[in-house]
């Protein structure tokens, strides 16, 4: 019985590992209803059995699916980051203020109590990192929240300052400073009055307002004393000896500087040792003793080097966090992004190959149906040219054929007026002149004739006159008409009747018509004039 009862006590009290913290977090919240935020205020490093443990749980409570699906999840992991960033765990903080940073809708915005507390965390983690742009931004959106607290705008309006102090701005540091200041006066809160005090007596102290800076260094040392803050009663302490160094109070010096390497006995930060040699070169110089003032200036110059040092690893180190940081969480909205892509590309195919297995028979029919459509039409268009082309051809050997006929007769004609002209005793003048006029009107219908021919015969040869206008801009009409009727295949008596000229006539043409286009034979003519 008694020993059952101490496995049960220890199991009570067993330490756990992550997987563990966060599964006992989720069950209560399922068992009582109590939200994620609250839950996690419970739990600390110590319930843990590792430290490794315990930043493991809280990453782990951060891709919980049962917590990143609520509401509560960005106020979660800010709560986290807070945490963190209290005790002074910077980096790890920043970790899960990002993802409240993401996550949170109208983050700028929102008037959601607690968002007041994560612009001014975030603020304090920026300045940190020394990226003071951001850092200003964050502060300035809490200091103008609506739930932000009084005790609050003391750390914004003091943050504020700083970050004006490294920018060298010590105008709007000092205008910054002092609202910390009034608003922890107002509050009576005497360790921020003690801290902030000493800040504003070392800028009274650098414009030479010595009477205004001893008040406010006697009150922040003063404070610090009775709250034992060592690192500020150390720095109040060297002001007040450079003040008496100063005003030549060198009893008053030597007492205060006895208190200072007492107080310096068992402290190990090199920054307030890099302070106490420098104030022990100016309090040496002042005493004349020159060889113990150079003695504390080469320690002062080795503690200098090594906070130096110190500083400026540490810029290296956030540098270096924050573009892995960056690095890593662009990789994950890519992975995120892309994972999201991937889905709705399945899902969009899904849906496309659905939509294409319903449609798909009524669309091979539409086409299947155009096809058809189309090659009947293009058949009705290829019978109508062939139709057009025929019809064509026979207008143009009926216009031939009548233009032969025509020509006949004018040839008749001509024989009959010279025959006339070898009896001209035995016709009257009357009946010489009836005949030419008969004669010239058929001349002149030839040649509206020709027009017609010329319409008829571009339509089955198009840019046949085009091409030897172009080309052969010397050739006359006269060949043209010629070369057009070897086209067409007609022997030298057709093309003579057609022409109405005499065979010996085309003879001619043709021979000049050969010699400008530099063709030596008649077949060589018409094989030419038939390529065309």
């Amino acid at each position: 019985m008694f020993l059952s009862c101490a496995l049960i006590s220890f199991s009570s009290h067993a330490l756990l590992n992550a997987e563990q913290g966060v599964s006992k977090i989720v069950s209560e919240h399922e068992n009582k209803g109590i939200s994620f935020v609250q839950l996690f205020e419970n739990y600390h490093q110590s319930d843990f059995s590792k430290s490794t443990e315990w930043n493991h749980f809280l990453k782990l409570l951060c891709k919980e699916d049962k917590i990143t699906e609520t509401e509560e999840y960005p106020e979660l992991c800010f709560a986290i980051g807070h945490r963190l960033s209290d005790g002074q765990k910077h980096r790890e903080a920043y970790y899960f203020l990002y993802i409240t940073l993401r996550e949170e809708k109208d983050v700028y915005t929102s008037q959601k109590p607690y968002l007041a507390y994560f612009h001014e965390t975030l603020g304090q983690v920026y300045y940190f990192f020394r990226r003071f742009d951001l850092s200003e931004k964050h502060l300035n959106i809490a200091l103008h929240h609506s739930h932000v607290s009084e005790i609050s705008k003391i750390k914004l309006y003091n943050t504020l300052s700083l970050i004006y102090r490294d920018k060298q701005d010590n105008k709007t540091s000092e205008y910054y400073l002092q609202k910390a200041y009034d608003q922890a006066v107002k509050l009576k809160d005497e360790a921020w009055m003690g801290i902030l005090s000493g800040n504003l007596g070392y800028i009274a102290l650098s414009k030479k307002e010595n009477k205004k800076a001893r008040k406010l260094i006697e009150f922040d040392y003063e404070v610090s004393s009775k709250s034992s803050q060592i690192n500020s009663q150390i720095n109040a302490l060297a002001l007040l000896i450079e003040l008496d160094l100063m005003e030549n109070k060198l009893a008053q010096s030597t007492v205060k500087m006895q208190v200072f390497d007492s107080l310096m006995k068992h402290e190990t930060n090199p920054q307030l040792w890099g302070t106490y040699y420098r104030t022990k070169i100016t309090y040496y110089e002042k005493l004349g003793q020159y060889e113990m003032a150079l003695k504390s200036f080469r320690k002062y110059i080795s503690y200098k080097e090594i906070n130096d040092e110190k500083r400026q690893f540490l810029n290296i180190q956030n540098a270096e966090f924050q573009i892995e940081f960056e690095r890593k969480q662009g990789e994950n909205n890519i992975y995120k992004e892309k994972k999201k892509t991937d889905e709705l590309i399945i899902l969009g195919l899904f849906v496309i190959c659905l939509i294409l297995g319903l449609t798909s028979f009524i669309i091979i029919k539409q086409i299947q149906r155009k096809r058809k459509q189309d090659k009947e039409l293009l058949t009705l268009r290829a019978q109508q040219m062939e139709d057009e082309l025929h019809a064509t051809e026979r207008e143009m050997r009926a216009l031939l054929s009548t233009m032969f006929d025509k020509n006949k007769v004018i040839f008749e004609l001509q024989e009959q007026v010279e025959t006339f002209e070898k009896n001209r005793h035995s016709v009257t003048d009357s009946e010489k002149e009836t005949m030419l006029n008969d004669l010239q009107s058929f001349s002149l219908l030839t040649e509206n004739d020709w027009i017609e021919f010329k319409r008829l015969f571009e339509k089955l040869n198009p840019g046949f006159f085009d091409f030897f206008q172009e080309r052969f801009p010397e050739i006359t009409a006269a060949e043209i008409r010629l070369a057009a009727l070897i086209k067409l295949n007609l022997s030298n008596l057709e093309m003579a009747r057609t022409l109405a000229i005499s065979p010996d006539s085309v003879r001619k043409t043709n021979l000049r018509l050969r010699k400008k286009l530099n063709i030596e034979s008649l077949d060589d003519l018409t094989r030419f004039i038939k390529s065309i």
